[in-house]
């Protein structure tokens, strides 16, 4: 401390400041390189004021201009009257600017004030950017070099998605440099910084921007310095407040630089018709044209939903999907105002707003007041008798306030957690059991643990392990994990296969110890009947140690140890129980994978599940998951557990008696839980289907289109520049199945198909008042599965599934734009790349044993 001025007390200096802005494309084929503009100008500081260690300067914007591309443009709008800096401790403390300067220019005082910012012992530092980490490195008596890190103004998050696989990855970090004279004086100024913004599932997408902003000392200007003759810094400044006001150093958001072009939801909509029919669910086309038209909602209002509600009545699938991603209480009144007539309301407009309900259920950052009124919707006797309605109402206000982030003690919180921990003792167990598990609540673990353990009706207890292994790892302890071990092992009592095999999944989530995962090892070689669980055991220690190398070094160890389980007997399980993992696409598309859980009991799959998870580095995202369950159907197959050498122990699923005959479907979407779809409930409602035939055509069992990444934030740059970021995403999901059942030849045929389109649309844009840089990117794709199983149990039982991808292609397009604006002959080039990528079709290995069943029941020999 102790340095004298930058800029000499009494003193004129002349500097010419410079600003370069750069926006690149992400990607090794991108081979157009930077869109960039360049701001000069010249600026008169004069210090007016100066005392001990105190200064109050005064800056004149003289001649300016803006390049781009070889055009260059002067400014001719910026005033000519100055603007002031108040520097306490000889650093820059205050901005005192005129009451009518716009806020872009305001920035940009800001950040040339913050340039005179050089304490060496400083930790942090307030100034354009916000409240920054800073070090500094003394190069010579001359100069100095600042690194600034994690600033406040670099992350100003408007949305963004809890789940890091869908969200954004940001690197920012800039560097100023100083040159000094040999008295202190300020010579040169140079701070550059870069800001590196990809998608978190795909780093080779996004934007590169980097900003140069140079302050040049370039002589001691000749005029006179009139101080002002005030007694203190304060008196100064207050002497100028007739026409000025005082602003702090950090900087605000330049709203301009965000504002949508003049255009509506009610003109977009219109423009993309064609791409929003139902036949397109499913394609990429639509989820594209989806995202576009997500900006223009979120400020719609609901006068005008109402009417597009009423306009476009062909497409209303589609339209309640957007209203439910616009997250705003504006278009959740419109859609309940236009489909809800409580007990007068249609079977059509029930299904349009479960619909929205489960586009909704799927929003990261709704509005309050929608959670308040889904509570209070359940209060009502209308929507009590609304058995469907009521059930996703339910589902959705789970998720929705779990999304929300409410504080422990929120009101709100409490009400909808008591609520829903109530209904746990209902007629309706099953229903809170499910909205639990949306919930995800830690408080609500306890009760969800004595529904899995006391609980006889073996549904209750599977649903209650099941809404426990959505919760995240953390929020369990080692009591826990003794319970979930305890029904594993069947400790207190026998358990249903599915519970345990749940539990099990639980168990290897929390991460084994040596000696836990030898009390696993020890039990494969029990007289437990349950050749499915230990089948299910097996497959998926095996399956971790092929992904883990931490936990395939201990696996292997402790089986080295049990010779009694380290052998053939053992380790070649006789159940058909499958579970897998599969590499679905890889870069240069998305990470993407498949894991499918298919329990089978007494050959017939019982419980079976396929999800997509979506990667990107360690962290991972569940964007779909598909699950079907049966119960009672082993009885018209036959015991494919008979006759097995085994003492009269009962299996597990036997213990109750006869189970009703039963099959549906659940569906998670982004990990929430939707209302689930019952196939059939019942022997006389099954044969229905089987005589009439009705299964075995394909039926749509979902088709929707909904939000996946949602992300938007604003970075100040270090010249007041404003950067605007936005990320939208969505996938169109077409999922039909069908099935085949034949009495007579013994046999059933089961196909799942599922088609999805996404597509992610990035917006960059960042600038001032005269320039402004833009990227517009998209990236489509659309993958697709087929899933085909077939079971013949003319003879024994062969159950054979086939999963296929076919050919996908993924497309990356980008335009990137320099606009010089505000200037006597505006100015606009725009740059244009599309790159694309095939993937080849395929057809999944799933194991041994079930290509040796496809050979018996086709024939391949």
């Amino acid at each position: 401390e102790g340095r004298s001025f930058l800029v000499p007390p009494s003193s004129q200096q002349i500097f010419k400041l410079q600003n370069r802005v750069n926006l690149e494309e992400l990607g090794k084929d991108s081979s157009s390189g930077e869109t960039g503009y360049v701001f000069e100008s010249n600026l008169k500081i004069n210090s007016v004021w100066s005392r001990d260690e105190e200064q109050l300067l005064e800056v004149f914007i003289g001649e300016s201009r803006v390049l781009a591309s070889g055009k260059d443009r002067q400014i001719n709008r910026i005033p000519d009257r100055p603007f002031y800096i108040s520097l306490v401790k000889g650093q820059p403390d205050k901005i005192i600017a005129h009451t009518s300067k716009d806020q872009s220019l305001l920035n940009l005082e800001r950040g040339i004030a913050s340039l005179l910012q050089l304490r060496l012992d400083a930790e942090e530092e307030l100034d354009v950017s916000g409240l920054c980490r800073v070090s500094y490195n003394v190069k010579s008596s001359t100069k100095v070099e600042k690194t600034k890190r994690d600033c406040a103004l670099w992350d100003l998050r408007v949305n963004y998605h809890p789940e890091e696989a869908l969200g954004v990855t940001q690197q920012s970090q800039e560097v100023v440099s100083y040159e000094l004279s040999s008295d202190g004086a300020l010579l040169k100024a140079e701070s550059v910084e870069q800001h590196l913004l990809t998608l978190a599932a795909k780093p080779d997408v996004g934007s590169s921007v980097k900003s140069v902003l140079t302050l040049q000392h370039i002589s001691q200007g000749s005029e006179e310095v009139k101080q002002l003759e005030q007694p203190t810094l304060q008196a100064a400044i207050e002497s100028l407040l007739e026409w000025y006001r005082v602003f702090e150093m950090e900087s605000d958001v330049d709203g301009l630089i965000s504002e949508l072009k003049e255009q509506t939801l009610q003109d977009s909509l219109k423009a993309s018709l064609e791409e929003l029919k139902t036949a397109d669910v499913g394609k990429s086309s639509l989820a594209l044209a989806y995202v576009k038209l997500i900006p223009l909602a979120r400020s719609t209002n609901q006068e005008q939903f109402e009417e597009l509600l009423k306009e476009h009545s062909e497409i209303l699938p589609q339209l309640v999907d957007l209203l439910g991603a616009a997250q705003t209480f504006d278009a959740h009144n419109a859609t309940f105002g236009f489909l809800y007539k409580e007990v007068e309301s249609s079977i059509e407009q029930l299904d349009l707003l479960e619909k929205y309900l489960q586009s909704l259920a799927v929003a990261t950052h709704p509005e309050r007041k929608i959670v308040q009124h889904l509570y209070d919707l359940l209060q009502r006797e209308a929507t009590k008798k609304q058995a469907k309605l009521r059930e996703s109402v339910v589902q959705t206000l789970a998720t929705l306030t779990r999304q929300s982030g409410f504080d422990a003690n929120d009101l709100l919180l409490q009400q909808v957690r008591g609520h829903l921990v109530q209904g746990l003792a209902s007629k309706e167990p099953n229903l809170y059991i499910r909205s639990l598990q949306n919930l995800q609540d830690p408080s609500t673990i306890e009760a969800l643990l004595e529904q899995a353990q006391s609980r006889e009706e073996p549904n209750l207890s599977v649903a209650a392990l099941q809404a426990l292994k959505a919760f995240p790892i953390a929020t369990f302890n080692s009591s826990h994990r003794q319970q979930f071990e305890g029904i594993f092992y069947q400790r207190r009592r026998r358990f249903d296969s599915s519970a345990r095999a749940l539990a099990l999944d639980i168990i290897l989530s929390l991460r084994p110890s040596g000696e836990q995962l030898g009390h696993l090892l020890d039990y494969l070689a029990s007289n437990d009947r349950q050749f499915e669980i230990k089948t299910y055991v097996l497959q998926n220690l095996r399956m971790l140690a092929e992904k883990c190398p931490r936990f395939r070094g201990v696996f292997e160890a402790e089986l080295a140890k049990r010779r009694q389980v380290n052998n053939y007997n053992v380790l070649a399980q006789k159940g058909l129980t499958t579970v897998l993992t599969r590499q679905l696409s890889w870069v240069p598309a998305f990470n993407e994978s498949l894991l499918s859980t298919q329990e089978v009991y007494q050959g017939i799959l019982k419980r079976g599940s396929v999800e997509f998870l979506l990667h990107a580095g360690r962290s991972q995202a569940s964007s779909f998951k598909l699950g079907i369950y049966t119960a009672g159907l082993g009885s018209m197959v036959g015991d494919g557990d008979s006759d097995d050498g085994y003492d009269n122990i009962p299996a597990d699923d036997e213990l109750g008696g006869e189970e009703s005959i039963t099959a549906g479907m659940e569906i998670s979407v982004q990990g929430s839980q939707l209302r689930p779809l019952i196939f059939f409930n019942g022997q006389t409602e099954l044969m229905g289907h089987v005589w009439g035939g009705s299964a075995s055509e394909s039926t749509p069992a979902y088709q929707a289109t909904t939000l996946a990444q949602d992300h938007e934030h604003y970075i100040i740059l270090a010249s007041g520049a404003t950067l605007h970021w936005r990320v939208l995403g969505a996938r169109s999901v077409d999922l039909n199945g069908k099935v085949g059942f034949s009495l007579w030849n013994r046999n059933a045929q089961t196909e799942i198909q599922q088609n999805t389109g996404s597509a992610v649309l990035g917006h960059v844009s960042v600038g001032f008042t005269y320039a402004k840089l833009v990227q517009d990117f998209t990236v489509t794709h659309e993958p697709k599965l087929s899933l085909q199983a077939d079971l013949d149990f003319y003879s024994g039982i062969k159950l054979c599934m086939q999963l296929q991808r076919p050919e996908q292609q993924l497309k990356q397009s980008s335009v990137r734009s320099v606009f010089l604006q505000a200037v006597d002959r505006p100015y606009a080039k725009h740059v244009r790349s599309t790159v694309s990528h095939k993937t080849a079709g395929c057809t999944f290995a799933l194991n041994q044993k079930n290509n040796e069943m496809c050979n018996e029941i086709f024939g391949f020999y």
